[in-house]
């Protein structure tokens, strides 16, 4: 079935400035990994997805897959994407649920109960149950933080538990900063009551 013409163009307003940040924002919540705008992926969406675009500007079980040119492959989903009106200035996303397959490292996995992107400030706030795992033993767990496309910060907030082979690490807040220069690492700022359990492996365990 045809869409009134109106209707069309508050769908691809939509889709071309709003839906694109998004899923933007759904990649570079996991630890900053691409923040250059070199993502490549395809949005898909059902026939009912359009359709409810058009009438209250909301979609369901989103899904934005690709390819970066390091050869890292993600995939990301969210139950709901609201944006706020066309065109957007904001958009209300459900149910966070990703994995960014590195081509030199360990998979990495988000999620979280949702999130609210700015799209005029190109900041993405994620809350409730937010979880970032990778393969390799790695976890952060938080109720919020926030990520700032302008700056390159990811800021976690309240209650930040991280954990890894030598032990675990809590804190009020972390903040991470991107590097400085080529080929430098990513800044980690823990503060605000930090608490650090230092637990290496025993060698008579075994592997």
């Amino acid at each position: 079935m045809a869409l009134r013409p109106e209707v069309h163009s508050r769908v691809v307003t939509i889709l071309k400035l709003g839906l694109p940040l998004v899923a933007l924002a759904l990649v570079a919540s996991v630890f900053l990994v691409q923040t250059d705008d070199r993502l490549g992926g395809t949005i898909n969406f059902s026939e009912a997805d359009i359709n409810q675009l058009g009438h209250g500007l909301r979609l369901t079980n989103s899904v934005f897959t690709g390819t970066t040119q390091s050869g890292d492959r993600f995939r990301f989903t969210a139950a709901t994407v609201v944006p706020d009106a066309a065109p957007p200035k904001h958009a209300a996303i459900s149910k966070l649920d990703g994995t960014l397959e590195l081509a030199d490292g360990p998979a990495v996995s988000l999620v979280a109960d949702g999130g609210d992107l700015d799209i005029d400030s190109q900041r993405l706030d994620i809350a409730g149950n937010v979880r970032i795992s990778t393969t390799d033993g790695y976890e952060l767990e938080t109720d919020k933080a926030t990520i700032d496309f302008v700056s390159g910060t990811f800021v976690a907030g309240d209650q930040v538990v991280t954990r890894g082979a030598l032990g675990e690490i809590t804190s009020g807040n972390l903040h991470v900063t991107p590097a400085a220069a080529t080929g430098e690492a990513r800044r980690f700022s823990f503060s605000d009551g930090v608490r650090v359990v230092y637990d290496p492996p025993d060698p008579k365990r075994g592997p």
